[in-house]
């Protein structure tokens, strides 16, 4: 058993995808999938095994993943200190991180910036999607993290790490008699007309299962996933919608005020790194982890 095979099945198991795997490691799938193959047949057991057209690990493999991982990243980092030491040029690692739409606002300034001056050797990938998408590359293994505007119940099937706890911002028209208000309820917002971006946003979700179990009504009158779209049509109609934290976006628009809604909820809206439950962690996505949780 060597330490190359090790890597090369780590690769798969986190993404659940011999050519997901491959392509990152540079290597053809069949070369991939013989390693793997190789390596199962010395330690006398299945690692791998297709279920339903998903590549799943048995429960040998779950436990050579567990055991494993921590000896790969340790190999990595024992080989990445050496090699700097040694003048010659530094080891990269890959990192996949997808942020939904607005969490990167919601992170302190920088934040990306100094995550990737503080780990040069770590090429990270960041792309921007939607919380569904978001979701959806953490299933896949295309992402390591995924970062997402949500509340631990919509979360169930990750680990989840709460980075910034944003809470619920509503846009008020100026005109209004909410509008002098410092803080909502949601007995306020009862039959007040409401533009949101629909059922699939977990924003909408948190917001609307508060207000049926208060028993409040808001009046949707439409739903939209395009921003320039709902902006607009809530300013023609002088209809409420979500926004973010003032400390994270300024309304410069003098037709609304951004008023904070009290929910009466004990789970907290927010930006939450998610990963797979369970997995174990490459050294990269262990960093970049831990550094959200110390923001």
């Amino acid at each position: 058993m060597e330490i190359r095979q090790i890597d090369y099945f780590v690769a798969v198991a986190q993404r659940k995808s011999f050519t997901k795997a491959a392509d990152e490691l540079y290597l053809s799938r069949q070369a991939l999938s013989k390693a793997v193959r190789n390596l199962e047949h010395e330690l006398g057991a299945k690692l791998l095994a297709n279920r339903e057209h998903h590549l799943e690990l048995t429960e040998f493999g779950t436990d050579f993943l567990n055991d494993a991982a921590p000896v790969l990243q340790a190999y990595k980092e024992l080989e990445q200190r050496y090699t700097v030491a040694s003048g010659e040029a530094p080891l990269t690692y890959a990192l996949s991180v997808a942020f939904s739409h607005g969490t990167a606002l919601s992170l302190p300034e920088r934040t990306v910036d100094a995550f990737r001056a503080k780990h040069p050797e770590i090429m990270l990938s960041a792309e921007e999607v939607t919380t569904e998408e978001a979701i959806g590359m953490i299933r896949s293994g295309e992402s390591d993290i995924s970062l997402v505007g949500s509340a631990p119940r919509y979360l169930s099937e990750f680990d989840i790490a709460l980075v910034v706890e944003t809470g619920v911002f509503v846009h008020v028209p100026i005109g209004d008699a909410l509008a002098s208000r410092d803080r909502l309820s949601l007995a306020d917002l009862d039959g007040k007309p409401f533009i949101t971006f629909g059922k699939r946003n977990h924003l909408h979700r948190y917001f609307m299962e508060a207000c049926e179990a208060a028993d409040v009504c808001p009046t949707i009158l439409m739903t939209t996933s395009d921003v320039d779209l709902l902006v607009r049509s809530a300013d023609e109609q002088q209809a409420f919608y979500f926004g973010f934290p003032p400390n994270v976006l300024e309304d410069e628009k003098e037709q609304r005020v951004l008023i904070a809604v009290d929910m009466g909820r004990d789970d907290a809206f927010g930006t939450y790194a998610i990963k797979r439950k369970g997995s174990v962690l490459s050294s990269s996505a262990r960093a970049f982890w831990d550094y959200l949780g110390q923001l």
